[in-house]
């Protein structure tokens, strides 16, 4: 007994063990006398550093600092170091009191980054080497390496919905208390409101109750801030297509860009990038709806979801509501994909439990290729640096370069596309929506199918 309880507490462990051992390894380098190497391995690493850690987190703190002395951090914000204007919620000038600023910048993004790190040892921990394997370079992957170098807040919102689903666990009352602080991480930063699709667990009365109070809060938000949040969404940037942002937009408007390029003579350049742009994302679209309904109507996908534990489909269904989220909201830098580790544990285990064996290597597959996506940046600086030393003509670099691109947002749109079926199946067993089919009508052949293939409903405990 003692000896497995070693190999549990070593699979749980290693990952974010081995994280904080890179992270104070880092933080020796860069406090000593080798700071040109800690930003050469950071660079190896496919993180692109400033010239100092913690970058992210200085731009809130400015905005407290600046906004103790009355300066509008919308329009402009003297105290951060490149003049960056906040353009996040305006709940967090509520706190600006709290005395901190620029200075304490070292320290409250190591607090931060210990805190983020260690969380990682409250996830389901892996089973067998080869998930292990997997955990493990998502942990160190480039995503996690540049979140963390920057102290982004969305490692902060990270630890919030953590928590949101680490509580939704418990009772009634730790439950309600996990929903109050994913609202309060989406009235921060907006997005973790998909973290709410947790609510979903609860009983139909419960749900509304809930939902209502939310919706009451969202409105009061909003008419109290709703300048502020005017002037920072506009404010809010946009990048290239080719860079670490993901989103569902990339690959077709990059598409039509290619289109305008090549029409650039003609006067319809313009018309011709928009309307191709539109047209493969329809396609793309058509073909993410596509693998959704396949994968629900395979039986043993859904079983293999049902068979997961609680803490382990919480996790799941969290992560890729985030993910799912953003893709399709807008752009997001890629230090958004922290929450593919929520993700993992949940995929894993659903191939570990999978009676069919066409079931297992696709859960694995879509583990594998979260794992490239998250190592994404590494592989794309690292390819363009062999291309740079290649003999290859521009036109051939210009090709590798472009497929590349193009392997990388189809893959996102397979990976989205599984997270997407997953959410709907948690949604199809909830009490909620089994509720409201029972309104909607129904033709008479989907009904003998849907009595045949029904599903046990879920609440928060039968997940």
């Amino acid at each position: 007994m003692r000896k497995l309880d070693s190999r549990a507490l070593f699979y749980r462990f290693a990952a974010p063990l081995a994280a904080l051992a890179v992270f104070f390894a880092m933080s020796r380098l860069y406090l000593g006398e080798d700071k040109a190497l800690y930003f050469d391995i950071l660079r190896w690493w496919g993180v692109k550093p400033f010239r100092f850690p913690f970058a992210d987190i200085s731009v809130n703190l400015a905005a407290w600092q600046c906004s103790r002395h009355g300066i509008d951090v919308v329009l402009w914000n003297p105290c951060d170091v490149l003049k960056r204007p906040y353009v996040y919620s305006p709940l967090w000038m509520a706190f600006r009191a709290i005395p901190l600023g620029v200075k304490d910048t070292p320290l409250v993004g190591s607090i931060i980054d210990f805190l983020f790190l260690l969380s990682l040892g409250f996830l389901p921990r892996p089973r067998r080497p080869f998930e292990l394997a997997l955990v493990l370079a998502a942990t160190l992957s480039t995503m996690v390496a540049f979140a963390v170098e920057r102290a982004n807040f969305d490692v902060v919102l990270f630890l919030m919905v953590l928590a949101s689903a680490l509580l939704a666990e418990g009772r009634f009352a730790p439950r309600l208390l996990g929903y109050g602080v994913a609202l309060f991480a989406a009235l921060l930063k907006y997005y973790p409101i998909m973290a709410l699709v947790i609510l979903f667990r609860e009983r139909t009365r419960r749900f509304i109750a809930i939902s209502l109070s939310i919706l009451a809060i969202l409105i009061a938000f909003l008419a109290a801030y709703r300048t502020e949040i005017a002037e920072g969404m506009a404010g809010i940037p946009h990048g290239s297509y080719l860079t670490d942002m993901f989103g569902a937009r990339n690959l077709p408007f990059f598409l039509g860009q290619l289109a305008g390029d090549a029409l650039a003579s003609a006067g319809s350049a313009g018309l011709a990038e928009r309307l191709l742009g539109l047209l493969a994302y329809a396609f793309l679209l058509g073909a993410f709806i596509a693998i959704c309904r396949r994968l629900l109507r395979w039986q043993e996908f859904r079983d293999g979801l049902g068979r997961l534990a609680e803490r382990e489909r919480v996790l799941l269904v969290t992560g890729s509501s985030i993910i799912a989220g953003c893709f399709f909201a807008g752009q997001s830098v890629g230090y958004r994909g922290v929450y593919f580790l929520l993700v993992l544990p949940g995929l894993l285990a659903a191939a570990r439990g999978a009676a069919d064996a066409r079931l297992r290597p696709l859960l694995i597959g879509a583990s594998a290729v979260i794992g490239f996506l998250m190592w994404e940046e590494f592989f794309r600086l690292s390819l363009y640096r062999l291309l740079d030393h290649s003999s290859l003509a521009k036109g051939a670099v210009l090709g590798v370069e472009i497929t590349f691109f193009v392997a990388r947002e189809l893959a996102w749109w397979w990976v989205v596309a599984a997270m997407a079926a997953i959410l709907a199946d948690f949604l199809l067993r909830s009490e909620v929506v089994f509720a409201l089919r029972r309104f909607l009508p129904r033709p008479a052949a989907a009904k003998e199918e849907a009595g045949s293939q029904s599903l046990p409903v879920q609440s928060r405990r039968g997940l």
